[in-house]
């Protein structure tokens, strides 16, 4: 379980360093690591995309569901709800 939760922490770490890249506005052909982060990013917030797809029309008219940082926010909260999910119950 302690393995689990790490790699949820570190998908999260993640996240928030691809969120920061385009928040700083740097290109993602800047060079190799840049790339990686950009493609496994997409990859580890798609979800997002689609639970915010299914909640499109009950979202309020501020939040863009197509936007990158609602999805890539979301992404993140998601992966942090279920890191707490598995940490319930521990000892």
């Amino acid at each position: 379980m302690g393995l689990l939760r790490t790699i949820l922490a570190l998908v999260i770490l993640f996240i928030l360093v691809h969120v920061g890249l385009v928040y700083l506005g740097i290109e993602r052909t800047a060079n190799a690591v840049t790339e990686a982060i950009y493609g496994l990013g997409f990859l580890v917030e798609s979800p997002a995309t689609i639970i915010l797809g299914l909640l499109g029309t009950n979202l309020p008219d501020s939040l863009d569901p197509n936007g990158f940082f609602v999805i890539a926010l979301t992404a993140a909260a998601a992966y942090f709800v279920l890191y707490l999910l598995l940490g319930i119950g521990r000892r």
